[in-house]
C-alpha cells in the first residue's frame, strides 16, 4: 500500500532532515545573535535616542515613557501605564491610546526575538515580507493611538525607570540557555511538520484536503493549500511558519500566496491568541474592565488592518 511505501517515507525524511538541519544553523545562530545583542542593552539605547523628539510631544510623560520602553520589554512598558493609573496620573483614555502607541514598539520587539531569527531564515524574501506587512500594521495602530494621545493626553512629572545591563559573561549565558530552550521547541516541530508536508504531499493527502477546502478558497480565487496554513496557524505558529517554508520549497505556494495564508490565519487565531495571551496580563495590570477594554479595541482596529491587507493582496 501507498501509506507504508519505505521509500516515499525514507525520501521524505532525507528531505525534511536536510532541511530542518540546513535552516536550524541559520535560525539558532540569529536567535543566539539577537538575544545577546538586545541584553546588552541596544533597544534602551534606541528609545534614549528618541527621548530628545518625544519630549517635545504634547504627551504625558508617562505614556512617552511607556512607548520608549516597550521597544526593549514590552511588559515593563505596560506595568508603567499600571503604576501611572494607581498614581492617578494617566486616565483610562491615556491608557487606551497609549496601548494603541506601543504596537509598532512591542512588533519591534518581537520582530527581533521571532521574526528576524526564525521568520526570514524560514521563508527568505517571503518572510521578510511578512515582517514589513506586520511592521506596517503596527505603524498604523501606534500612530493612531499618537494622535489620540496627542487629543488628549496632560502634563505630568515622571523619570524613565533605570533598566540593569548584564556583563559579558551574564549575557553570553542567558542568551545561550534562551537559544537551547527554543531550540529544544522548534527543531522538533520543525523536523515534523517538514516530514508531513513533504510526506502529505507525495502520498496525495493534500489532493484530498485540497478538495475539502477549495470550495471556500475557490470563492476567493485562492490555491486549496492557502486554507491548509491558515488552519494550521491556528493550531501552531511556528509550525504554519515551518509549513510555509515547506511549501515554498516544494514550489506548492507563491510568495504572495503564503503571504495572504499567513495573514488569513493570523485573523482566524486573533480572538484566541488575545484570549490566551493579552487579555491576563492586560487584567491583571488594569483590572477587569479596562484591561478587557484595551484589548477589544486592540483586536478590533488589529482585525480591520489584517483585513484590508488581505483584500490589497487578493487585488495585486
Amino acid at each position: 500500500m501507498i501509506f507504508t511505501d519505505i521509500d516515499i517515507i525514507w525520501s521524505s525524511a532525507k528531505i525534511a532532515l536536510t532541511y530542518t538541519i540546513k535552516i536550524s544553523i541559520i535560525v539558532l545562530i540569529s536567535m543566539f545573535a539577537m538575544n545577546y545583542t538586545i541584553n546588552t542593552g541596544i533597544m534602551k539605547r534606541f528609545s534614549e535616542l528618541m527621548e530628545p523628539i518625544t519630549k517635545h510631544l504634547n504627551v504625558n510623560p508617562l505614556s512617552i515613557s511607556s512607548i520608549l520602553v516597550c521597544f526593549f520589554s514590552p511588559t515593563v512598558g505596560y506595568s508603567i501605564l499600571a503604576e501611572g493609573l494607581r498614581d492617578k496620573k494617566l486616565n483610562e483614555k491615556e491608557i487606551i491610546g497609549t496601548s494603541l502607541a506601543n504596537s509598532f514598539p512591542s512588533v519591534l520587539s518581537h520582530t527581533f526575538t521571532f521574526f528576524i531569527p526564525v521568520v526570514i531564515p524560514i521563508l527568505g524574501l517571503t518572510g521578510l515580507l511578512f515582517v514589513l506587512i506586520r511592521l506596517g500594521a503596527s505603524l498604523v495602530k501606534s500612530l493612531i493611538g499618537a494622535i489620540y494621545l496627542s487629543i488628549i493626553s496632560k502634563k505630568v512629572d515622571f523619570e524613565v525607570p533605570e533598566i540593569n545591563k548584564m556583563d559579558k559573561k551574564e549575557n553570553l549565558e542567558k542568551s545561550l540557555k534562551s537559544t537551547l530552550r527554543f531550540s529544544k521547541r522548534l527543531i522538533p516541530i520543525m523536523l515534523i511538520t517538514m516530514f508531513l508536508v513533504v510526506y502529505l504531499s507525495k502520498i496525495g493527502v493534500f489532493d484530498y484536503l485540497n478538495n475539502l477546502v477549495s470550495p471556500i478558497t475557490n470563492i476567493l480565487g485562492l490555491n486549496p493549500n492557502v486554507g491548509l496554513l491558515s488552519l494550521t496557524e491556528i493550531v501552531n505558529v511556528q509550525a504554519a511558519i515551518v509549513m510555509a517554508g515547506g511549501f515554498l520549497n516544494e514550489n506548492m505556494l507563491s510568495s504572495k500566496e503564503v503571504l495572504i495564508g499567513l495573514i488569513i490565519g493570523n485573523v482566524l487565531t486573533f480572538s484566541t491568541r488575545y484570549v490566551k495571551h493579552s487579555l491576563p496580563l492586560h487584567v491583571s495590570l488594569f483590572g477587569t474592565k479596562l484591561g478587557t477594554k484595551i484589548v477589544m479595541i486592540n483586536a478590533a482596529i488589529t482585525l480591520l488592518l489584517d483585513i484590508i491587507i488581505i483584500i490589497g493582496l487578493l487585488i495585486l
